[in-house]
């Protein structure tokens, strides 16, 4: 397996992407692959009867296929500079794939150490957003969304409240979690409001016992007001380089809906990357 990033949109919008797929691959000693998958451009050609329509539809899709064959160079130019600047150490290999994209993520995410996406792809009308929603909230695997300054602090934060939904984020992220030297528990009691309320409330410090079993540096901070001021603020005081957290919400008719904790740890351009789960 491989851990596995996301490219497209503009060269320059996949770049903290890029880097923290860099990081990720360094601490689970694995390789890089770089993946750019677009939309068949076949699928746009309109026929209607006349030779002229049909000419006219041919050349459309000629046209669109030259622009694709443009991003796509640039993107693995991106790539490849970024990824040998890092060294003879990092295994790295492009990929170019046609078709859904949506699907073509999910099938990358599903066998991947890691799937990394660009901060951008939370955008609505950035051509990744169909990935971050298809992977994260129908094919509900693991994904990871770059942060717009990537760091390579060794502390990652556990966003916490003992819900299934907490506990299903740290279990699939747990390879990434264990590259880590500290880990920060981060909770706030009184917004622990689910139904396991009373059964979760304590299991902080049973999630910090099994991290200390991996041999993990475990801290626990109790956050007060607003949940994601807390964990923002959190992981700003100790450096964390990634929160680990399950992501609150639905997709309804195509469109991302997230709660508001979630929503806005996503759109706060001072996050850390962002380990999700749904």
């Amino acid at each position: 397996m491989s851990v596995t990033v996301m490219l497209g949109g503009t060269a320059d919008q996949i770049i903290p992407a890029i880097e923290t797929a860099i990081e990720s691959a360094k601490r689970l000693k694995t390789s890089l692959t770089g993946l750019c998958a677009l939309p068949d451009p076949s699928l746009y050609a309109i026929y209607i009867a006349g030779a002229e329509t049909v000419y006219l539809g041919t050349e459309a899709v000629a046209s669109l296929r030259e622009a694709q064959d443009k991003l796509a160079t640039e993107l693995k130019q991106v790539f490849t500079n970024k990824t040998e600047a890092a060294g003879t150490w990092l295994r790295a290999e492009f990929k170019r794939q046609v078709g859904s994209v949506g699907s073509h993520g999910a099938a990358a995410a599903s066998l991947a150490d890691a799937f990394v996406l660009p901060p951008v792809s939370t955008e609505s009308n950035h051509p990744l957003n169909p990935v971050l929603e298809h992977v994260l909230m129908e094919a509900n695997l693991p994904l990871v969304v770059a942060s717009p300054k990537p760091s390579s602090s060794d502390t990652c934060l556990i966003a916490w409240d003992g819900s299934p939904l907490a506990a299903r984020a740290v279990r699939m992220h747990m390879p990434l979690i264990k590259s880590y030297k500290s880990v920060i528990i981060a909770q706030n009691p009184k917004k622990i409001r689910h139904r396991w309320a009373q059964v979760c409330a304590p299991s902080a410090e049973r999630l910090a016992e099994l991290l200390r079993e991996e041999r993990l540096q475990v801290s626990q901070v109790v956050i007060d007001g607003p949940v994601s001021d807390g964990i923002l603020s959190a992981a700003e005081s100790h450096e964390a380089s990634v929160i680990v957290m399950g992501a609150y919400g639905h997709n309804r008719l195509g469109q991302m809906l997230f709660g508001g904790t979630t929503s806005k740890i996503l759109h706060c351009e001072t996050a850390p990357a962002l380990a999700l789960c749904h």
